[in-house]
């Protein structure tokens, strides 16, 4: 377990990635604008995690904003685990973050989520081979309208299953985020590019303020 001075609490396993994920969000600051927006914002502002992986952004997004209520995604069984022994850890966060073992995407279904277990933060739906794990996703559309009033921030990192949101999402969903941070990958099915994504939001009515590696964020 890490102990950071400013009290957050992290559990990593040895000889992975998650050790990167630590270092991506706590000392490169790669979500540091989603956060600094999210810090602004007024209210109770609902915050959207997919992919919510070992549970360091949400933890980050409920510091961030001491009445920001989130809701984090993650389907796989390891990295859910992991998540909530991280929720448990941080007892002043914890009571804001809600996480649901599910996927998100653009259709209802079943399906196989793959654990890569060097680079846990990279399985997903779409990740090549590793042990499989049967899941349940729910679309985009659903899990915003499951939400109280509009969503402030949605961060997206879900390793390709971005492109199924966005194919089977109407702008009607789209209007009720105000913000997005995403982790934009390729499209695994070759049929669209990162370029064509960003449009798409952009044709919503979204900014695109910031962008590093494939990392972007866009506001209203």
């Amino acid at each position: 377990m890490l102990h950071f001075r400013d009290g957050l609490n992290v559990m990593c396993r040895r000889h992975t990635r998650d050790w990167d994920v630590v270092h991506e969000l706590l000392f490169a600051k790669s979500y540091q604008r989603a956060l600094y927006y999210l810090r602004d914002q007024p209210g109770h502002p609902i915050v959207l995690d997919l992919g919510g992986n070992i549970g360091l952004f949400s933890l980050l997004a409920s510091a961030a904003n001491r009445h920001a209520n989130v809701v984090a995604f993650e389907p796989g069984p390891p990295n859910y685990a992991l998540f909530e022994i991280n929720r448990l850890a941080n007892p002043t966060l914890s009571d804001r973050i809600e996480l649901r073992k599910k996927a998100v995407g653009g259709t209802a279904r079943s399906t196989e989520w793959f654990f890569d277990e060097t680079n846990p933060g990279g399985s997903g739906l779409f990740s090549a081979g590793g042990k499989s794990y049967p899941v349940d996703i729910i679309p985009f559309a659903e899990a915003i309208a499951e939400a109280a009033g509009n969503i402030a921030l949605v961060k997206i990192d879900i390793e390709g299953a971005e492109y199924e949101i966005l194919n089977h999402t109407g702008s009607e969903t789209w209007e009720r985020v105000q913000a997005i941070s995403l982790e934009l990958h390729d499209d695994p099915g070759r049929q669209g590019s990162q370029d064509d994504f960003l449009a798409r939001l952009q044709s919503y009515g979204f900014r695109l303020e910031t962008e590093s590696v494939c990392s972007y964020f866009l506001s209203r």
